[in-house]
């Protein structure tokens, strides 16, 4: 009885050891994200793409996912944008988002390049009256 409560020990341990590896998310050194809000009263955040070499990188798409800095508030999503999407191809994806209150909010945004690599990075922003500032 102890050995067969051993070997199921040992195969609940190997198991468990596996789910934790996999693959690591993609980094992010690559690529340069900036956020620029929009004028005051406006619903879109300019998110600037770079390459690590600073040059831009137009042939992405870029999505946000908006969230408190506190629990109970249903995150608020983007649609995927490309970079031609406002008319240039600039690396500047001009992305439509509401903000759904004042506060602090963390931005999370992700850019899926053309090879279908994905980086993401946070960036923290406060929502005030007066306009959208980044932290």
């Amino acid at each position: 009885m102890k050995r067969q409560a051993a070997i199921w020990i040992a195969l609940l341990v190997a198991l468990l050891s596996a789910g934790c590896g996999g693959t690591p998310p993609a980094a992010t050194q690559d690529v340069q994200v900036t956020l620029e809000p929009a004028p005051a009263g406006e619903a879109y955040l300019i998110a600037v793409v770079n390459d690590a070499d600073g040059a831009p990188i137009t042939d992405a798409t870029v999505a946000l996912e908006g969230n408190m800095n506190h629990a109970g508030m249903v995150p608020v999503l983007s649609e995927p944008v490309r970079d031609d999407a406002d008319g240039a191809a600039d690396g500047r994806y001009r992305v439509p988002f509401e903000f759904t209150m004042l506060g602090d909010w963390i931005m999370s945004v992700t850019v899926t390049k053309a090879d279908g690599s994905e980086a993401k990075t946070d960036i923290d922003l406060n929502v005030a009256d007066a306009g959208v500032t980044v932290k």
